[in-house]
């Protein structure tokens, strides 16, 4: 018996890839602190330290990665937590959680006083309103 090999070789090397690539993702952050307030931003997961970012009332800053993308059903473990801090206050996020955004290439966050607000679906609608940690 002839085993094909010709025939595996196009659908391993198709699967291969698509474990080393990953999506790209981006992820904005508004601030809608209140008039006059500056947000900073301070960013990192567990492989890239993203620096500290002053972000002016209404200003946005973002950044962009590869989802580290792994086959069903283990899925993808990329988590970026954030600090925020104005005024006299210090609160905390997680703005990118794989478990609860796998479906958002393109992820907008408004942070409010109350907690951050996001968009996954709608450019600026910002319908998913989340309490601070």
């Amino acid at each position: 018996m002839v085993f094909p090999t010709k025939n595996l070789s196009f659908p391993l090397i198709f699967f291969m890839l698509l474990l080393a690539w990953g999506d790209c993702i981006v992820v904005r952050i508004k601030n809608d602190i209140g008039q006059g307030n500056k947000l900073t931003v301070h960013c990192q997961s567990g492989d890239d330290n993203l620096g500290k970012h002053v972000i002016p009332f209404g200003g946005e800053w973002d950044f962009t990665f590869s989802n580290n993308w792994r086959p069903w059903p283990w899925g993808s473990t990329t988590l970026f937590h954030c600090g925020f801090s104005w005024q006299r206050e210090f609160k905390r996020f997680d703005i990118y959680n794989a478990t609860r955004d796998f479906d958002c290439e393109d992820c907008q966050w408004s942070i409010t006083p109350d907690g951050p607000c996001g968009d996954m679906l709608t450019p600026y609608v910002y319908s998913l309103c989340y309490p601070w940690d």
